[in-house]
């Protein structure tokens, strides 16, 4: 992996991930194999893809380069060639040293900028926890009739997948509990989407923006993801007539969210790839086994474009209702149905009115006890 990919992760987040003390600053070191003889700085931005140029230099034969920036507070910039950002760092000094290769699976060399190296100490870490658990994950999906057949080796690499699952979580709330430097934390609370439970995230960003208040990023990430946690409160269907949507079976039939009018229903939006959805599965499980002779079904909709995967993932998680997926990524649910991450879900009453969005953990039997007294 280069560092293109982190960059492209980052591109999306970091406007406002700033701290005192940054003003202006310089950038210099030596480029081996450059891309071309002109390096450029860019400034991340938080709300759009977009960038911002600060400065652009020629790089002499030699590889060397220097670039001014300048920013009042703390953030993310990008450092690379026209079209191809290769380095991500932190202003936190006013002179920051930065070697890289931008060829090949490299991670730069970094001098006087603590928090860029604290950054890419997080990214080193994180790749190889989230390769691990890869790893894994695909050895669960290589499972054929055979091997399932041996009940402790599936056991074992069940419970390995979940220690890895378990250990890339702890890295994330630990970076974000404990860095120093809120651009780092703006990072990793952005890595964590998705791979951490929406309430356990919004109490990170929560905390964090407590210990950086006067933080313009901090404080966005904290509202946003404490709306990601209670979707409910600005959710736009609820309330609302359910959106019918008729998608297929495994076996090619085809269902509609509207034949489950009469009961109430969970259509829980997930996918085999989702290892939130994954880890959620067991409480969806336990509610289904104590309501499903209560007037209350659950629909699956799956956002898999691998069939495989998908069936795989259902019957190693017990899913023990109808599943539905058009198989196309994207999936027309995500538009239909409002919403940019999974898990999520909707519950519908009987008279297809959406009546509660979001409902994880405790929260899903909680509501149901409410409505199906």
């Amino acid at each position: 992996m280069k560092y293109l990919t982190w960059v492209a992760v980052a591109l999306i987040v970091f406007a406002g991930c700033k701290n005192d003390g940054g003003e202006n600053f310089t950038v210099s070191g030596k480029i081996t194999n450059p891309q071309s003889d002109s390096v450029y700085l860019e400034e991340l931005s938080y709300n759009t893809p977009e960038t911002k140029k600060l400065d652009s230099a020629k790089v002499d034969k030699d590889g060397n380069y220097t670039l001014k920036g300048s920013s009042s507070q703390q953030n993310l910039f990008m450092l690379g060639f026209k079209n191809n950002p290769t380095v991500i760092l932190i202003n936190d000094a006013k002179d920051i040293k930065i070697n890289f290769d931008p060829n090949g699976f490299h991670f730069p060399e970094v001098t006087g900028s603590a928090a860029t190296k604290e950054l890419y100490t997080f990214i080193k870490d994180y790749f190889q926890k989230d390769s691990a658990l890869a790893v894994t994950y695909q050895q669960l999906n290589a499972l054929t009739e055979e091997t399932a057949k041996d009940s402790n080796y599936v056991q074992n690499l069940q419970q390995d997948y979940t220690n890895r699952i378990t250990a890339l979580g702890n890295l994330l709330s630990s970076t974000i509990n404990n860095s120093k430097n809120p651009a780092v934390v703006c990072f990793v609370l952005d890595r964590a989407r998705g791979a951490m439970a929406p309430e356990a995230l919004a109490g990170l960003a929560e905390s964090a923006a407590k210990r950086f208040p006067q933080h313009a990023g901090l404080e966005s990430f904290k509202t946003d993801l404490a709306k990601q946690a209670n979707p409910n409160a600005d959710y736009p269907l609820l309330n609302q007539q359910a959106p019918d949507l008729t998608m297929a079976t495994p076996d090619g039939k085809k269902i509609s969210i509207s034949n489950f009018k009469g009961k109430y229903v969970l259509v829980d939006f997930w996918a085999s790839w989702c290892a939130p959805c994954r880890q959620e599965n067991p409480n969806v499980v336990e509610a289904y086994n104590k309501f499903k002779n209560k007037n209350f079904d659950i629909l699956g909709v799956s956002l898999d474009d691998d069939k495989t995967a998908w069936l795989k993932a259902i019957q190693d998680d017990h899913l023990a209702w109808t599943h539905i997926s058009d198989l196309q990524s994207p999936s027309a649910a995500a538009s239909l149905y409002h919403f940019d991450g999974i898990p999520f879900n909707v519950l519908i009453d009987p008279q297809g009115k959406i009546i509660a969005s979001g409902l994880r953990g405790p929260a899903l039997e909680q509501k149901l006890n409410e409505v199906l007294q």
